[in-house]
Protein backbone atom coordinates (compact mmCIF):
# COMPACT_ATOMS: atom_id res chain seq x y z
CA UNK A 1 0.00 0.00 0.00
CA UNK A 2 2.92 2.30 0.80
CA UNK A 3 4.28 1.81 -2.70
CA UNK A 4 0.98 2.80 -4.29
CA UNK A 5 0.82 5.87 -2.04
CA UNK A 6 4.39 6.76 -3.02
CA UNK A 7 3.69 6.33 -6.72
CA UNK A 8 0.56 8.48 -6.48
CA UNK A 9 2.35 11.22 -4.56
CA UNK A 10 5.29 11.34 -6.99
CA UNK A 11 2.98 11.48 -10.01
CA UNK A 12 1.09 14.39 -8.43
CA UNK A 13 4.47 16.06 -7.87
CA UNK A 14 5.31 15.54 -11.55
CA UNK A 15 1.95 16.94 -12.61
CA UNK A 16 2.51 20.09 -10.56
CA UNK A 17 5.98 20.61 -12.09
CA UNK A 18 4.65 20.13 -15.62
CA UNK A 19 1.77 22.57 -15.08
CA UNK A 20 4.13 25.29 -13.84
CA UNK A 21 6.60 24.72 -16.69
CA UNK A 22 3.87 24.77 -19.34
CA UNK A 23 2.25 27.92 -17.92
CA UNK A 24 5.61 29.70 -17.82
CA UNK A 25 6.43 28.62 -21.37
CA UNK A 26 3.05 29.73 -22.69
CA UNK A 27 3.40 33.09 -20.96
CA UNK A 28 6.93 33.54 -22.21
CA UNK A 29 6.27 32.42 -25.78
CA UNK A 30 3.20 34.63 -26.06
CA UNK A 31 5.34 37.71 -25.39
CA UNK A 32 7.12 39.72 -28.08
CA UNK A 33 10.59 38.27 -27.63
CA UNK A 34 13.31 37.64 -30.18
CA UNK A 35 15.33 34.96 -28.41
CA UNK A 36 14.74 32.08 -26.02
CA UNK A 37 16.81 33.27 -23.06
CA UNK A 38 15.77 33.70 -19.42
CA UNK A 39 17.69 35.82 -16.96
CA UNK A 40 19.68 33.87 -14.33
CA UNK A 41 17.58 35.40 -11.53
CA UNK A 42 14.38 34.23 -13.23
CA UNK A 43 15.78 30.71 -13.57
CA UNK A 44 16.74 30.69 -9.89
CA UNK A 45 13.33 31.89 -8.75
CA UNK A 46 11.43 29.44 -10.96
CA UNK A 47 13.60 26.52 -9.80
CA UNK A 48 13.21 27.52 -6.16
CA UNK A 49 9.42 27.76 -6.49
CA UNK A 50 9.31 24.32 -8.08
CA UNK A 51 11.50 22.84 -5.33
CA UNK A 52 9.23 24.35 -2.67
CA UNK A 53 6.19 23.01 -4.51
CA UNK A 54 7.78 19.54 -4.65
CA UNK A 55 8.57 19.71 -0.95
CA UNK A 56 4.95 20.66 -0.22
CA UNK A 57 3.81 17.55 -2.11
CA UNK A 58 6.34 15.27 -0.46
CA UNK A 59 5.44 11.69 0.49
CA UNK A 60 6.59 10.49 3.92
CA UNK A 61 6.58 6.77 4.60
CA UNK A 62 7.20 4.76 7.77
CA UNK A 63 10.90 4.36 7.02
CA UNK A 64 11.47 8.00 8.06
CA UNK A 65 12.56 9.19 4.61
CA UNK A 66 10.60 11.65 2.48
CA UNK A 67 10.25 11.26 -1.26
CA UNK A 68 9.68 13.97 -3.84
CA UNK A 69 10.97 15.26 -7.19
CA UNK A 70 13.01 18.26 -6.02
CA UNK A 71 15.92 16.93 -8.03
CA UNK A 72 14.19 17.79 -11.34
CA UNK A 73 13.87 21.60 -10.82
CA UNK A 74 17.33 21.55 -9.22
CA UNK A 75 18.69 19.87 -12.36
CA UNK A 76 16.77 22.27 -14.64
CA UNK A 77 18.10 25.35 -12.84
CA UNK A 78 21.67 24.03 -12.75
CA UNK A 79 21.73 23.21 -16.46
CA UNK A 80 20.06 26.36 -17.82
CA UNK A 81 21.31 28.81 -15.18
CA UNK A 82 25.05 28.19 -14.99
CA UNK A 83 27.47 27.59 -12.13
CA UNK A 84 26.47 30.65 -10.10
CA UNK A 85 22.79 29.68 -10.12
CA UNK A 86 23.78 26.08 -9.38
CA UNK A 87 25.63 27.24 -6.25
CA UNK A 88 22.64 29.23 -5.01
CA UNK A 89 20.26 26.38 -5.78
CA UNK A 90 22.50 24.00 -3.80
CA UNK A 91 22.31 26.24 -0.74
CA UNK A 92 18.58 26.71 -1.24
CA UNK A 93 17.96 22.95 -1.58
CA UNK A 94 19.66 22.33 1.75
CA UNK A 95 17.99 25.33 3.42
CA UNK A 96 14.42 24.34 2.49
CA UNK A 97 15.08 20.75 3.65
CA UNK A 98 16.66 21.71 6.97
CA UNK A 99 13.42 22.50 8.91
CA UNK A 100 12.22 18.91 8.45
CA UNK A 101 15.40 17.52 10.07
CA UNK A 102 15.61 13.71 10.20
CA UNK A 103 18.31 11.48 8.69
CA UNK A 104 17.29 12.60 5.25
CA UNK A 105 18.92 16.01 5.81
CA UNK A 106 22.41 14.49 5.73
CA UNK A 107 21.45 12.51 2.66
CA UNK A 108 20.17 15.72 1.01
CA UNK A 109 23.49 17.49 1.64
CA UNK A 110 25.48 14.58 0.21
CA UNK A 111 23.24 14.22 -2.86
CA UNK A 112 23.25 17.98 -3.54
CA UNK A 113 27.06 18.00 -3.56
CA UNK A 114 27.27 14.96 -5.84
CA UNK A 115 24.55 16.31 -8.16
CA UNK A 116 26.26 19.70 -8.40
CA UNK A 117 29.57 18.08 -9.34
CA UNK A 118 27.82 15.95 -11.96
CA UNK A 119 25.99 18.94 -13.48
CA UNK A 120 29.16 21.04 -13.63
CA UNK A 121 30.88 18.16 -15.42
CA UNK A 122 28.11 17.36 -17.92
CA UNK A 123 26.77 20.81 -18.83
CA UNK A 124 29.76 22.18 -20.81
CA UNK A 125 30.34 18.82 -22.52
CA UNK A 126 26.74 18.57 -23.70
CA UNK A 127 26.22 22.24 -24.56
CA UNK A 128 26.84 21.80 -28.29
CA UNK A 129 25.26 18.36 -28.61
CA UNK A 130 21.86 17.78 -30.29
CA UNK A 131 18.98 18.38 -27.91
CA UNK A 132 17.91 14.72 -27.92
CA UNK A 133 21.42 13.69 -26.91
CA UNK A 134 21.26 16.10 -23.97
CA UNK A 135 17.91 14.66 -22.91
CA UNK A 136 19.26 11.09 -22.93
CA UNK A 137 22.38 12.01 -20.96
CA UNK A 138 20.50 13.94 -18.29
CA UNK A 139 17.99 11.10 -18.01
CA UNK A 140 20.90 8.71 -17.43
CA UNK A 141 22.27 11.16 -14.87
CA UNK A 142 18.90 11.11 -13.07
CA UNK A 143 18.98 7.30 -13.04
CA UNK A 144 22.48 7.30 -11.52
CA UNK A 145 21.27 9.85 -8.97
CA UNK A 146 18.38 7.57 -7.99
CA UNK A 147 20.75 4.59 -7.59
CA UNK A 148 23.01 6.64 -5.32
CA UNK A 149 19.93 7.66 -3.37
CA UNK A 150 19.40 3.97 -2.62
CA UNK A 151 23.03 2.96 -2.05
CA UNK A 152 24.10 5.83 0.25
CA UNK A 153 21.20 5.43 2.77
CA UNK A 154 21.91 1.71 2.80
CA UNK A 155 25.51 2.40 3.81
CA UNK A 156 24.86 5.20 6.30
CA UNK A 157 21.56 4.18 7.88
CA UNK A 158 21.30 0.46 7.14
CA UNK A 159 18.26 1.23 5.04
CA UNK A 160 16.76 -1.74 3.21
CA UNK A 161 13.37 -0.73 1.77
CA UNK A 162 14.32 -1.51 -1.82
CA UNK A 163 10.74 -1.44 -3.08
CA UNK A 164 10.21 2.23 -2.24
CA UNK A 165 13.45 3.23 -3.87
CA UNK A 166 12.69 1.20 -6.96
CA UNK A 167 9.43 3.11 -7.32
CA UNK A 168 11.29 6.37 -6.66
CA UNK A 169 14.03 5.49 -9.17
CA UNK A 170 11.54 4.58 -11.87
CA UNK A 171 9.41 7.71 -11.43
CA UNK A 172 12.39 10.07 -11.07
CA UNK A 173 14.12 8.72 -14.20
CA UNK A 174 10.95 8.74 -16.30
CA UNK A 175 9.90 12.17 -15.03
CA UNK A 176 13.34 13.64 -15.78
CA UNK A 177 13.17 12.33 -19.31
CA UNK A 178 9.63 13.65 -19.81
CA UNK A 179 10.27 17.11 -18.32
CA UNK A 180 13.59 17.66 -20.12
CA UNK A 181 12.22 16.34 -23.39
CA UNK A 182 9.33 18.79 -23.10
CA UNK A 183 11.58 21.75 -22.21
CA UNK A 184 14.08 21.04 -24.98
CA UNK A 185 11.31 20.44 -27.50
CA UNK A 186 9.62 23.75 -26.66
CA UNK A 187 12.94 25.57 -26.69
CA UNK A 188 14.03 24.05 -30.02
CA UNK A 189 10.63 24.64 -31.60
CA UNK A 190 10.68 28.28 -30.57
CA UNK A 191 14.20 28.79 -31.93
CA UNK A 192 13.17 27.17 -35.22
CA UNK A 193 10.08 29.37 -35.30
CA UNK A 194 12.20 32.50 -34.95
CA UNK A 195 14.53 31.28 -37.69
CA UNK A 196 11.55 30.49 -39.93
CA UNK A 197 10.12 33.98 -39.40
CA UNK A 198 13.49 35.53 -40.21
CA UNK A 199 13.89 33.29 -43.27
CA UNK A 200 10.36 34.14 -44.43
CA UNK A 201 11.09 37.86 -44.15
CA UNK A 202 14.28 37.42 -46.14
CA UNK A 203 12.37 35.39 -48.74
CA UNK A 204 9.77 38.13 -49.07
CA UNK A 205 12.49 40.72 -49.62
CA UNK A 206 14.27 38.41 -52.09
CA UNK A 207 11.09 37.66 -54.03
CA UNK A 208 10.12 41.32 -54.05
CA UNK A 209 13.51 42.43 -55.36
CA UNK A 210 13.75 39.66 -57.96
CA UNK A 211 10.15 40.15 -59.10
CA UNK A 212 10.65 43.90 -59.40
CA UNK A 213 13.80 43.35 -61.44
CA UNK A 214 11.96 40.89 -63.66
CA UNK A 215 8.99 43.18 -64.28
CA UNK A 216 11.12 46.26 -64.98
CA UNK A 217 13.39 44.30 -67.33
CA UNK A 218 10.52 43.53 -69.73
CA UNK A 219 9.74 47.14 -70.75
CA UNK A 220 13.44 48.04 -70.76
CA UNK A 221 14.12 45.15 -73.15
CA UNK A 222 11.38 46.45 -75.43
CA UNK A 223 12.82 49.98 -75.31
CA UNK A 224 16.26 48.62 -76.14
CA UNK A 225 14.86 46.73 -79.14
CA UNK A 226 13.04 49.78 -80.48
CA UNK A 227 16.11 51.99 -80.05
CA UNK A 228 18.16 49.46 -82.00
CA UNK A 229 15.57 49.55 -84.81
CA UNK A 230 15.69 53.36 -84.83
CA UNK A 231 19.49 53.27 -84.92
CA UNK A 232 19.51 50.86 -87.87
CA UNK A 233 17.21 53.07 -90.00
CA UNK A 234 17.43 56.67 -88.71
CA UNK A 235 16.04 58.10 -91.99
CA UNK A 236 12.63 56.43 -91.63
CA UNK A 237 11.01 59.26 -89.68
CA UNK A 238 7.43 57.95 -89.68
CA UNK A 239 8.30 54.47 -88.41
CA UNK A 240 10.82 55.84 -85.91
CA UNK A 241 8.23 58.24 -84.56
CA UNK A 242 5.84 55.36 -83.82
CA UNK A 243 8.64 53.32 -82.30
CA UNK A 244 9.62 56.26 -80.11
CA UNK A 245 6.04 56.63 -78.84
CA UNK A 246 5.90 52.96 -77.89
CA UNK A 247 9.33 53.19 -76.23
CA UNK A 248 8.18 56.17 -74.15
CA UNK A 249 5.00 54.29 -73.15
CA UNK A 250 7.17 51.34 -72.06
CA UNK A 251 9.30 53.65 -69.92
CA UNK A 252 6.06 54.89 -68.36
CA UNK A 253 5.03 51.28 -67.75
CA UNK A 254 8.36 50.55 -66.04
CA UNK A 255 7.78 53.58 -63.82
CA UNK A 256 4.30 52.31 -63.02
CA UNK A 257 5.69 48.90 -62.09
CA UNK A 258 8.15 50.53 -59.69
CA UNK A 259 5.33 52.57 -58.18
CA UNK A 260 3.28 49.41 -57.67
CA UNK A 261 6.06 47.80 -55.68
CA UNK A 262 6.51 50.97 -53.65
CA UNK A 263 2.85 50.62 -52.72
CA UNK A 264 3.83 47.71 -50.48
CA UNK A 265 5.53 50.27 -48.24
CA UNK A 266 2.94 53.03 -48.81
CA UNK A 267 -0.38 51.28 -49.39
CA UNK A 268 -3.17 53.33 -50.92
CA UNK A 269 -6.51 52.45 -52.58
CA UNK A 270 -6.18 50.53 -55.85
CA UNK A 271 -7.00 52.38 -59.06
CA UNK A 272 -10.10 50.80 -60.60
CA UNK A 273 -11.42 52.18 -63.86
CA UNK A 274 -13.17 50.77 -66.90
CA UNK A 275 -10.65 48.73 -68.87
CA UNK A 276 -11.12 48.23 -72.62
CA UNK A 277 -10.11 44.64 -73.36
CA UNK A 278 -9.57 45.18 -77.10
CA UNK A 279 -7.38 48.22 -76.52
CA UNK A 280 -5.17 46.45 -73.97
CA UNK A 281 -4.79 43.36 -76.16
CA UNK A 282 -3.77 45.46 -79.17
CA UNK A 283 -1.37 47.52 -77.06
CA UNK A 284 0.23 44.38 -75.62
CA UNK A 285 0.49 42.96 -79.16
CA UNK A 286 2.38 46.05 -80.34
CA UNK A 287 4.81 45.78 -77.45
CA UNK A 288 5.48 42.07 -77.93
CA UNK A 289 5.57 42.19 -81.76
CA UNK A 290 9.38 42.82 -82.17
CA UNK A 291 10.13 39.62 -80.24
CA UNK A 292 7.55 37.71 -82.32
CA UNK A 293 9.06 38.96 -85.60
CA UNK A 294 12.52 38.01 -84.44
CA UNK A 295 11.36 34.45 -83.70
CA UNK A 296 9.24 34.16 -86.85
CA UNK A 297 6.00 33.84 -84.88
CA UNK A 298 2.62 35.03 -86.13
CA UNK A 299 0.33 36.72 -83.58
CA UNK A 300 -3.41 36.53 -84.23
CA UNK A 301 -5.90 38.40 -82.04
CA UNK A 302 -9.69 38.44 -82.05
CA UNK A 303 -12.20 40.02 -79.68
CA UNK A 304 -15.75 38.68 -79.95
CA UNK A 305 -17.41 41.23 -77.66
CA UNK A 306 -17.42 44.91 -76.77
CA UNK A 307 -17.52 44.52 -73.02
CA UNK A 308 -15.13 45.98 -70.47
CA UNK A 309 -13.87 44.95 -67.07
CA UNK A 310 -13.10 47.02 -64.00
CA UNK A 311 -9.53 47.26 -62.81
CA UNK A 312 -6.12 48.73 -63.54
CA UNK A 313 -5.23 48.78 -67.27
CA UNK A 314 -1.51 48.77 -66.46
CA UNK A 315 -1.94 45.57 -64.45
CA UNK A 316 -3.93 43.89 -67.21
CA UNK A 317 -1.26 44.89 -69.72
CA UNK A 318 1.38 43.48 -67.39
CA UNK A 319 -0.55 40.20 -67.21
CA UNK A 320 -1.01 39.94 -70.98
CA UNK A 321 2.60 40.78 -71.80
CA UNK A 322 3.97 38.21 -69.33
CA UNK A 323 1.72 35.42 -70.61
CA UNK A 324 2.25 36.31 -74.28
CA UNK A 325 6.01 36.57 -73.80
CA UNK A 326 6.07 33.12 -72.17
CA UNK A 327 4.12 31.77 -75.15
CA UNK A 328 6.60 33.25 -77.62
CA UNK A 329 9.57 31.86 -75.71
CA UNK A 330 7.97 28.40 -75.72
CA UNK A 331 7.95 28.38 -79.54
CA UNK A 332 11.63 28.11 -80.40
CA UNK A 333 10.96 26.97 -83.98
CA UNK A 334 8.25 29.52 -84.74
CA UNK A 335 4.50 29.05 -84.69
CA UNK A 336 1.34 30.96 -83.99
CA UNK A 337 0.25 32.81 -80.86
CA UNK A 338 -3.52 33.28 -80.66
CA UNK A 339 -5.22 35.76 -78.36
CA UNK A 340 -8.99 35.51 -78.19
CA UNK A 341 -11.43 37.30 -75.89
CA UNK A 342 -15.04 36.19 -75.52
CA UNK A 343 -17.92 36.11 -73.03
CA UNK A 344 -19.01 33.25 -70.81
CA UNK A 345 -22.04 34.31 -68.81
CA UNK A 346 -21.03 37.31 -66.73
CA UNK A 347 -17.32 36.66 -67.23
CA UNK A 348 -14.92 38.06 -69.79
CA UNK A 349 -12.44 35.38 -70.84
CA UNK A 350 -9.11 36.00 -72.52
CA UNK A 351 -7.57 32.93 -74.13
CA UNK A 352 -3.86 32.97 -74.97
CA UNK A 353 -2.80 29.89 -76.90
CA UNK A 354 0.64 28.96 -78.23
CA UNK A 355 1.96 26.06 -80.29
CA UNK A 356 5.09 25.60 -78.22
CA UNK A 357 6.70 22.79 -76.27
CA UNK A 358 3.91 22.52 -73.71
CA UNK A 359 4.13 21.28 -70.13
CA UNK A 360 3.38 18.20 -68.06
CA UNK A 361 0.62 18.17 -65.43
CA UNK A 362 3.25 18.44 -62.67
CA UNK A 363 4.78 21.50 -64.30
CA UNK A 364 1.37 23.13 -64.73
CA UNK A 365 0.64 22.64 -61.02
CA UNK A 366 3.91 24.39 -60.11
CA UNK A 367 3.19 27.49 -62.18
CA UNK A 368 3.21 30.57 -60.00
CA UNK A 369 5.82 29.22 -57.58
CA UNK A 370 8.75 31.59 -57.08
CA UNK A 371 11.82 30.56 -59.07
CA UNK A 372 10.06 27.75 -60.94
CA UNK A 373 10.70 28.31 -64.63
CA UNK A 374 10.74 26.32 -67.87
CA UNK A 375 13.57 28.51 -69.18
CA UNK A 376 16.34 26.93 -67.14
CA UNK A 377 19.00 29.36 -65.94
CA UNK A 378 17.49 32.15 -68.04
CA UNK A 379 14.20 32.21 -66.10
CA UNK A 380 13.21 33.21 -62.57
CA UNK A 381 9.60 32.01 -62.48
CA UNK A 382 8.61 35.38 -61.06
CA UNK A 383 6.73 36.44 -64.19
CA UNK A 384 3.97 33.87 -63.68
CA UNK A 385 4.00 34.47 -59.93
CA UNK A 386 3.27 38.13 -60.66
CA UNK A 387 0.56 37.12 -63.15
CA UNK A 388 -1.23 35.00 -60.56
CA UNK A 389 -1.04 37.77 -57.96
CA UNK A 390 -2.27 40.47 -60.35
CA UNK A 391 -5.14 38.34 -61.65
CA UNK A 392 -6.24 37.60 -58.10
CA UNK A 393 -5.98 41.31 -57.25
CA UNK A 394 -8.39 42.08 -60.12
CA UNK A 395 -10.86 39.48 -58.76
CA UNK A 396 -10.12 37.21 -61.67
CA UNK A 397 -9.06 33.58 -62.12
CA UNK A 398 -6.44 31.88 -64.24
CA UNK A 399 -6.53 28.39 -65.74
CA UNK A 400 -3.72 26.68 -67.62
CA UNK A 401 -4.15 23.70 -69.96
CA UNK A 402 -1.12 22.13 -71.57
CA UNK A 403 0.33 18.92 -72.95
CA UNK A 404 3.97 18.18 -73.82
CA UNK A 405 4.78 19.09 -77.43
CA UNK A 406 1.19 20.22 -77.99
CA UNK A 407 1.15 23.84 -76.86
CA UNK A 408 -0.30 25.68 -73.88
CA UNK A 409 -3.55 27.58 -73.35
CA UNK A 410 -3.88 30.17 -70.61
CA UNK A 411 -7.45 31.27 -69.86
CA UNK A 412 -7.88 34.50 -67.90
CA UNK A 413 -11.34 35.20 -66.50
CA UNK A 414 -12.58 38.55 -65.11
CA UNK A 415 -16.03 39.78 -64.03
CA UNK A 416 -17.85 41.90 -66.63
CA UNK A 417 -18.07 45.57 -65.75
CA UNK A 418 -21.58 45.97 -64.26
CA UNK A 419 -22.55 48.87 -66.49
CA UNK A 420 -21.85 46.70 -69.52
CA UNK A 421 -23.74 43.55 -68.53
CA UNK A 422 -26.81 44.38 -70.65
CA UNK A 423 -24.84 44.46 -73.91
CA UNK A 424 -25.54 41.62 -76.36
CA UNK A 425 -23.07 38.79 -76.36
CA UNK A 426 -22.31 35.95 -78.70
CA UNK A 427 -22.98 32.44 -77.47
CA UNK A 428 -19.80 31.13 -75.82
CA UNK A 429 -20.16 27.72 -77.44
CA UNK A 430 -20.04 29.27 -80.90
CA UNK A 431 -16.86 31.22 -80.36
CA UNK A 432 -14.77 29.14 -77.97
CA UNK A 433 -11.86 27.48 -79.74
CA UNK A 434 -10.81 23.94 -79.08
CA UNK A 435 -8.02 23.88 -76.49
CA UNK A 436 -5.07 21.72 -77.08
Amino acid sequence: MDHIELLTGLLLNLLAILIVILLLNFKYLSGKVHSFHLRPLSIYLISTILMLLSLALTVKLEDGFIYDLRFIPFLLGGIYGGNRILLWLSLTAVAIRAPLLGPGLILTMIMVILASIGIMYLRPRLANKPWKTRVYWFTLFAFVYSILSLWIPGMLFDFGDGGSFLVYSFVLTGSTFFVFYLCELIRTTYVLQLEAIKFEKMQVVSHLAASMSHEVRNPLTTVKGFLQLIHEDPANVNVNSELSKIAVSEIDRATEVINQYLNFARPHPETEIEVDILEEINRSKEIIMPLAVKKGIDIKTNTLHQHAIKGDPNKLQQILINVMKNGLEAMEKGGTLRVLSYLDGEKVLILINDTGIGMTNEQVLRLGEPYFSMKGKNGTGLGMMTVFQLVEGMRGTIKVQSKPNNGTSVILSFPVHKQEQTAPAMTPSKVRPSLR
